[in-house]
């Protein structure tokens, strides 16, 4: 069992380093709570840090012939984000349209169930599941899959579309299940299994597997409560998926779930991890996800860096903001918009540039770190500051990326475009950084999918001003397209 988490002597940054500019950004809340946030010393001294900043690393600049980020995207994508964009800004249409979503994720009604009703899937799957999942059966699956490669993205991120959320985060009334009903934890969790193994028969070398434990069902989202050892039925199921996807060269990320959860997910991630991720010299088979709006978030990435380090296994990380703030333990959240920014952003930077405490004794590249996030000002600052880094041969960790289907595809695409300008004016060489952007797709029903697309609304409400921002780049697009515009 792994031991908890260590008080590591280093505190969180307020404010971080100027390369990901978060200093000036506006003070925002999640929700309304009582701050007690005060001022914390860096665990470093700024004064001394030779870092680039922002203004010393060049913005992009495109040459004239190179085209447009946003190009690569179909028509009918852009018409679609544009729209649904304008829902999710709108104070007035968000509210009944987060409502509806909802119904339709959980209602046990046929008539609010798109797989059973004709007429309601007809304005669901073209105008929200196309959007943003991957299909319903192989071919569809393969088809958008084909798509994403087509547009430059090195792969996909496929998940199997079943999770069990916990009510109120403290309880055991579980989303959409009833409770006098509980399958067999064996049923349960070979669906589960035998649905992994599905998804991973769909993707190809290079590709990864997204993993919710609590797929597996009701027991084992029990057990994960209770803070039990992982069940023997689970842990064989998990060993058959893992050495599934090592055998086909994709890997596994396992999600961070809520936090009544997560304690127990760790331990039992780590469990996998030190059996999967030998050894050092190889890329990491298994990513264990980091929410960068814990408060704890600092102390779990050190945690398990020092961990891997003391057992000798390889580290792997999936950073991300977190998805559970409108049904999660409030408290353990930072208190502001602007805390979690700087959390996600002083992680990153310190894990580029090795001043994690845990990494004084790591040669460079011994840890994989995948970034996912929508944000673009700090996606495309953790790809300069990665750049910029390699070329003085100062990177310590390579990041990759990855964002949700139909999410931030103008920073996707970016990316992606730096990627293939890197490799065309041959600069890859061992000092170069060449990033590498995953699309991750949820697969499933329709209804299946729109629980987990009901979460997403919840995270990304919050990013009102980035995407009227991006709704511009799309609008400049559109109108390019047709004609309509002029060159800026």
């Amino acid at each position: 069992m792994a031991s908890p988490v260590s008080k590591t002597g280093f505190q969180p940054r307020l404010i971080i380093h100027p390369f990901l500019g978060t200093r000036a950004r506006p003070r925002c809340r999640f929700q309304s709570s009582t701050s007690t946030t005060t001022t914390r010393a860096p665990y470093y001294n700024e004064q001394a840090s030779t870092n680039k900043t922002l203004d010393t690393v060049p913005a992009r600049q495109d040459a004239p012939s190179v085209r447009a980020p946003l190009a690569r995207l179909s028509t009918a994508s852009i018409l679609r984000t544009l729209f649904l964009g304008a829902v999710f800004r709108s104070p007035l249409l968000f509210r009944p349209g987060f409502a509806v979503f909802e119904k339709i994720a959980n209602s046990p009604s046929v008539w609010m169930n798109p797989d059973k009703n004709p007429l309601l899937r007809m304005i669901v799957y073209p105008l929200v599941y196309k959007q943003f999942c991957a299909g319903r059966d192989q071919a569809e699956i393969a088809h958008t899959s084909a798509e994403v490669r087509r547009l430059g993205f090195s792969g996909v991120v496929l998940c199997y579309g079943k999770e069990v959320q916990v009510q109120g985060g403290t309880n055991d009334e579980f989303l959409g299940y009833n409770r006098n009903k509980v399958p067999a934890l064996d049923a349960e969790v070979a669906q589960w299994e035998d649905g992994n193994i599905e998804t991973l028969n769909m993707i190809a070398e290079g590709d990864w597997l997204g993993i919710k434990f609590t797929g597996a069902g009701t027991n084992i989202t029990k057990a994960l409560m209770d803070g039990d050892a992982a069940p023997e039925r689970f842990v064989k199921a998990m060993d058959r998926i893992c050495e599934t996807a090592m055998s086909k060269g994709c890997r596994i990320w396992i999600d961070a779930e809520q936090q009544v959860l997560q304690p127990a997910i760790d331990r039992w991630t780590f469990d996998l991890m030190r059996r999967y991720n030998k050894p050092l010299g190889r890329q990491a088979l298994v990513y264990n996800t980091i929410q960068a709006y814990l408060k704890s978030a600092r102390d779990k990435v050190q945690h398990q860096l020092e961990l891997a380090q003391r057992e000798g296994w390889r580290p792997a990380i999936k950073l991300v903001r977190g998805a559970y703030i409108a049904n999660d333990v409030r408290s353990k959240i930072h208190d502001t918009k602007e805390d979690t920014d700087a959390s996600y952003n002083g992680i990153v930077e310190d894990l580029l540039q090795g001043r994690f405490p845990a990494q004084a004794n790591q040669q460079p590249e011994e840890i994989d770190l995948l970034l996912a996030g929508h944000n673009t000002r700090t996606i495309r600052a953790a790809a300069r500051l990665a750049t910029d880094l390699a070329a003085h041969r100062k990177l310590q960790v390579r990041p990759e990326f990855a964002q949700l289907q139909g999410m931030a595809d103008d920073i996707g695409c970016e990316i992606v475009q730096m990627a293939d300008q890197v490799k065309v004016h041959d600069r890859a060489s061992a000092s170069s950084f060449v990033p590498k952007v995953y699309k991750c797709l949820t697969r499933g029903s329709i209804q299946e999918c729109m629980q987990y697309l009901t979460r997403r609304l919840v995270e990304n409400r919050g990013a009102g001003d980035r995407m009227k921002l991006s709704a511009a780049e799309y609008r400049h697009e559109l109108l390019r397209r047709w004609g309509l515009s002029w060159n800026r």
